[in-house]
């Protein structure tokens, strides 16, 4: 939280530094992200057409997990990870480090680039006890920092043909407006529209005000999805608001737990999830 703070503190204050001019659209990266959206598209129809063999198919119940590791930078992570890892089905990971230590966790992982400083190559990761039947990645930027924000579209087999779509998404975070905001939430509302089956939306939204929440709120809702509901919510919040959330559709939320852990500067969420009767 405290380090949260300090860097959207930081970036304010970097605001009056920043060019007036406004920027291209390429610079805005709008033509690389329409390229990564109809690519992704392509991918994903394409996927539907195929029949997949019984050892991609999921249970219709499953343990999720979703948490932003902070770049494992705190001690003891690893070890809070790995017990975590034990039982969830899916894991939805948020500013992950493309490393074996964390690629080893599950038998099949999908990774989408997002910030990197030197040689460590952060960005939001998929793992799964099951093979994907497609992967493909959306990437925005931070208007301010001028960093990656990736978010990582994953789709698994089911019984009786049907797909899951996985969205893990870490929103765009340093701006004034929520534009950005709307466009990287925009772009992964497309490929949900398209998308007639069971549908899991999480990660770290960055929902750190009124404007941006509704905005989630709005978005999610207009697609037919519903937000997690927690019992003892631990979440880790900013201005009083929940940066990390679950939303589904076609799906049964049974239970979540939200750990109070020390190893990152976010708390985890662990799910579980059944695929609902209507969506068999």
């Amino acid at each position: 939280m405290a380090s949260y703070l300090h860097l959207l503190f930081l970036s304010l204050l970097s605001w009056h530094s920043l060019s007036s001019e406004p920027l291209s659209d390429e610079q805005q990266g709008i033509t690389k992200t329409a390229a990564n959206l109809a690519g992704c598209q392509q991918q994903l129809a394409q996927s539907r057409l195929q029949t997949y063999a019984g050892h991609y198919i999921l249970p219709y119940q499953f343990e999720l997990l979703s948490w932003n590791i902070y770049k494992a930078q705190i001690d003891g992570l690893l070890n809070d990870l790995n017990t975590l890892n034990e039982s969830a089905d899916i894991v939805l990971l948020q500013e992950a480090i493309k490393d074996s230590t964390l690629t080893n966790l599950k038998p099949y992982w999908r990774f989408a680039k997002g910030y990197k400083s030197g040689n460590v190559q952060s960005g939001v990761m998929t793992l799964s006890r099951w093979p994907a039947t497609v992967h493909c990645t959306l990437t925005h930027v931070e208007p301010w920092l001028r960093s990656p924000k990736a978010t990582n579209i994953v789709e698994y087999a089911l019984p009786n043909q049907q797909l899951l779509l996985s969205v893990n998404l870490h929103a765009i975070n340093f701006t004034l407006g929520i534009s950005d905001l709307k466009q990287q939430l925009d772009d992964a509302a497309d490929i949900m529209r398209h998308h007639t089956g069971p549908i899991i939306f999480a990660g770290d939204l960055n929902t750190w005000s009124d404007e941006r929440q509704q905005l989630v709120t709005q978005t999610l809702k207009n697609l037919g999805l519903h937000e997690a509901i927690y019992l003892d919510d631990k979440r880790t919040k900013a201005f009083g608001l929940a940066l990390d959330q679950v939303w589904v559709r076609g799906v049964k939320i049974e239970t979540t737990v939200v750990p109070e852990l020390e190893s990152s500067d976010h708390n985890p969420i662990i799910a579980t999830l059944t695929i609902e009767q209507e969506a068999r």
